[in-house]
């Protein structure tokens, strides 16, 4: 028993290492359950490397997992929608921000962009699929999933640790 609790451990410090996304841009979340099925993540977006700055990102939502999403807080500076999921043609919705100024510069994270869902799933809502975007070309320019804070992360580990030297 207690080796399957130990790689449940080292398989959520694994999938949470990959889940910061690229090495480019990293975007992390933090989700609080407000009651009743519905939830809200707090996004922290940062560009590490990627030039020119991050103008506009595009988080998805999984058809099926979430409903009735809306942004919860409007973020100063940034233009901000939601797309419902589609449920005749199963497909996924989107949180999509975008630069009405600089963008975010390398080395620089913006937090506050805050939407709130409809969690349709069981436990607890995890990692998405995001993507960078160009504003003029609307090519993704850079892509990844997001991951929990690094406090969450940081929490994992130290608890991985713990029960590592208890077996």
């Amino acid at each position: 028993m207690k080796k399957e609790i130990l790689a449940g451990f080292v398989f959520a410090i694994l999938f949470s290492a990959t889940a910061l996304g690229s090495l480019s841009t990293q975007i992390c979340y933090e989700a609080t359950d407000l009651g009743a099925g519905r939830w809200q993540y707090s996004y922290d977006v940062t560009n590490i490397s990627l030039t020119p700055a991050i103008e506009e990102f595009t988080i998805w939502f999984d058809y099926g997992l979430y409903d009735n999403l809306v942004v919860e807080i409007p973020k100063s500076g940034w233009d901000e929608l939601v797309i419902q999921p589609e449920p005749v043609l199963a497909d996924d919705g989107y949180y999509d921000a975008l630069a009405l100024t600089s963008g975010i510069g390398v080395g620089e994270t913006v937090n506050g962009f805050v939407v709130s869902f409809d969690w349709l799933g069981v436990g607890q809502p995890g990692s998405q699929f995001y993507e960078i975007i160009n504003p003029l070309t609307f090519e993704t320019v850079d892509f990844g999933y997001t991951a929990p804070e690094p406090a969450t992360i940081f929490l994992l580990g130290i608890g991985s640790l713990a029960l590592r030297k208890r077996i």
